[in-house]
């Protein structure tokens, strides 16, 4: 049986998760749902309101949180009807870490990274000071506290940033994103495109060619290989213009894995690399999708 639990479709926060962001999670969340269980019973935990469209699925055995309910005590419970977990989470306030304490501390067998792994990862100026010496990464500087105002402003106008906020090169290029399984050894996935537009993430276009792929695959193993404890499906946020630059280590599902397409399934490699076993698979050709007005769709 395996626990599969995606924070914003489990209740997390519901309420206070804009549309946009929790129609990723329902992607990242049914796509490996339909991939578990087509070899395996899945576990979950689901806000009560999304009970209807799941309900009818095969072998998939539902829990639901309502407000008032302890989500710490609702996934320990099910964690001792569980042999394997994989938790879908952001990095924010520790989210993703304690969600992993908590799977770790069951003893039941962790699909994903390492909290340990996920505490440097999930905080950008750790990663920078981590990878820093071993591939380019922008320069990167931690702030105490700061008002920062325009040059010819009036009105009083300004905004405070503290130690929840860093400072970072920025660096011309176009995005991509790199999806890999880290577990004895890596296993680079895919190149993908990244589309961005002035509200961040909106789409990509999954495995894509480039003349610079081979490369670019190496530079974000050398930057991987650097946090201990990453394991399972790991992002990487890639920057190339005149170099390769690693932006960011994301040590999570991220929403590329909605126009990724493997065989096996992603899900029947996330299980086998756990167990320790060497990875064979080929990966079809990518999809493109867009975000838009809190939908995902293929393009």
């Amino acid at each position: 049986m395996i626990f599969l639990y995606e924070f914003a479709v489990g209740g997390g926060a519901i309420e206070g998760i804009p549309k946009d962001i929790l129609c990723e999670g329902k992607a990242m969340f049914d796509t490996l749902l339909n991939q578990f269980l087509e070899f395996d019973d899945v576990i979950t935990l689901i806000d009560g309101r999304f009970y209807e469209d799941y309900k009818k699925k095969r072998n998939l055995h539902i829990n639901t949180i309502k407000e008032g309910d302890d989500l710490t005590e609702k996934i320990e419970d099910i964690l001792k009807l569980s042999d394997m977990a994989l938790i879908i989470a952001p990095e924010d306030d520790g989210i993703l870490y304690n969600l992993t304490k908590i799977v770790e501390d069951s003893g039941v067998l962790n699909l994903g990274s390492s909290s340990d792994a996920i505490k440097i990862a999930g905080d950008k100026y750790l990663t920078y000071k981590s990878i820093k010496d071993v591939v380019n990464t922008p320069k990167t500087m931690p702030l105490k506290k700061y008002v920062i105002k325009k040059i010819d402003g009036c009105g009083g106008e300004h905004f405070i940033y503290d130690e929840n906020y860093i400072v970072q090169e920025f660096v011309e290029g176009e995005p991509y994103s790199v999806s890999l399984i880290v577990g004895d050894e890596i296993y680079p996935l895919s190149l993908n495109k990244q589309y961005i537009n002035a509200n961040g993430y909106c789409g990509g276009e999954i495995n894509i060619s480039h003349p610079l792929k081979e490369e670019i695959f190496r530079e974000c193993i050398k930057a991987v290989e650097q946090i201990d404890g990453l394991k399972g499906y790991i992002g990487v946020d890639v920057i190339v213009g005149d170099e390769i630059y690693i932006i960011e280590i994301n040590p999570r599902i991220t929403t590329s894995i909605y126009g990724l397409k493997t065989n096996p399934s992603l899900a029947k490699l996330l299980v086998d690399n756990a167990l320790g076993k060497e990875l064979k698979f080929k990966v079809e050709e990518g999809r493109k999708f867009i975000k838009k007005d809190g939908k995902m769709s293929f393009i």
